[in-house]
């Protein structure tokens, strides 16, 4: 059996290299794909553009902007006279928030009594408006604060003390959002790029007509899928290894974790990837079908998975799909290893779910090939 895997292996080793466009493909892709998503891919809002109505023209709410300016959320695109001036720059996505303060904002201020504001958001994209409406909240509320204390002090009174939270973030203290996404990146990654190279590699032997030679052969369908299996292996682990040097050396990326756990884990993922690859391989007869089989299976991995949207926030329907998506663990897996540093005892169950779902994936892979490609 070692023989077969290995005569196997190494076909496809040399079949590799000598595809010299492929294997180039397979070295550069992850490192350009992992800059762009590392760069594009991010949940921080910065430098929103803001179109602003100050009528007031007053020292009260130039401080009042300046904040919204100095917070680095915010960039004034324009200043407008009134407020019918807002709907160019809202409709035409040119701002989009718009930020209005009335005539009387500084005399109610001086008065001690109840200024307000209008903020309008441009609500196309239903989160980013969340998001920027708590940045406005809290840059509004730091203000009103600081001129409530004034108003104590100058008439000679102490200010309240108000309760005051002093919130504390563990594994990701900045909240850079490249420790949370490039563990992402080298998930996905690895998932897609190992898809189309095993279900391609199969389906190649269709096209080219080797599937005859191997149905008269003396091999077993599992000695075929094992020999096909360690070529891509060795890829993904060299996708891991250039996700991990980039991310540490580009990005400054948070790793915590232990580095030969990681590939420990990795391996079930790597092979869950693979059998997934072996078994679509298995319905597809071209390349154009093998690469749409790949699109359906990896889509959910990448939405549904954890790795842009929380899985708490899905319908309840939808976090029990999550179940059977291989990507859901490792992402568990790669988190924990690079933000918390995570050890075995607390990462085995999802590799051993992982190991599991190679098992049976790899059982029908080998019940459906039965030694036969046409």
């Amino acid at each position: 059996m070692l023989r077969r895997v290995y005569f196997i292996a190494k076909k496809e080793i040399i079949q590799l290299l000598r595809d010299r466009r492929t294997f180039g493909a397979l070295l550069i892709a992850p490192i350009i794909q992992l800059i762009v998503f590392g760069y594009v891919a991010t949940t921080e809002i910065r430098k929103s553009p803001m179109v602003i109505c100050d009528r007031s023209r007053s020292p009260e709410s130039r401080e009042l902007v300046n904040r919204f300016v100095s917070s680095g959320y915010f960039i004034v695109e324009k200043y407008v006279d009134n407020l019918a001036g807002f709907d160019h720059y809202l409709d035409s996505g040119e701002a989009i928030i718009a930020i209005a303060i009335p005539p009387e904002f500084a005399r109610e201020i001086s008065r001690g009594s109840k200024a307000e504001i209008g903020i309008y958001i441009d609500g196309t994209n239903s989160n980013l408006a969340t998001i920027l409406m708590g940045y406005a909240q809290m840059i509004v509320r730091g203000y009103s604060t600081e001129l409530v204390n004034n108003f104590f002090l100058d008439k000679g009174l102490e200010p309240p003390q108000l309760s005051r939270t002093e919130p504390r973030v563990w594994f990701n203290p900045e909240l850079k959002s490249a420790n949370f996404m490039v563990p992402g990146v080298m998930a996905m990654l690895t998932l897609m790029l190992l898809l189309n190279m095993t279900t391609l590699g199969v389906v190649r032997e269709k096209e080219l007509g080797t599937a005859e030679q191997l149905a008269v052969t003396p091999i077993k369908p599992f000695d075929l899928i094992l020999g096909k299996l360690i070529p891509p292996m060795i890829i993904g682990y060299l996708i891991i290894t250039l996700v991990l040097v980039v991310g540490l050396a580009w990005f400054g990326i948070t790793f915590v974790g232990s580095i030969p756990l990681l590939y420990f884990l990795s391996f079930f993922f790597i092979l869950a990837c693979l059998t997934a690859g072996l078994f679509l391989s298995t319905f597809a007869n071209t390349g154009d079908q093998a690469v749409w089989m790949n699109q359906v299976f990896a889509i959910p991995n990448i939405l549904l998975s954890g790795f842009i949207f929380p899985i708490s926030n899905m319908p309840k329907a939808i976090q029990v799909v999550t179940y059977f998506l291989p990507m859901r663990y490792y992402l568990k897996i790669i988190r924990g290893l690079f933000l918390r540093g995570a050890g075995f005892s607390q990462l085995w169950d999802e590799a051993l779910i992982l190991f599991v779902w190679s098992v049976l994936i790899i059982t029908l892979a080998s019940m459906r090939l039965k030694k036969r490609f046409v």
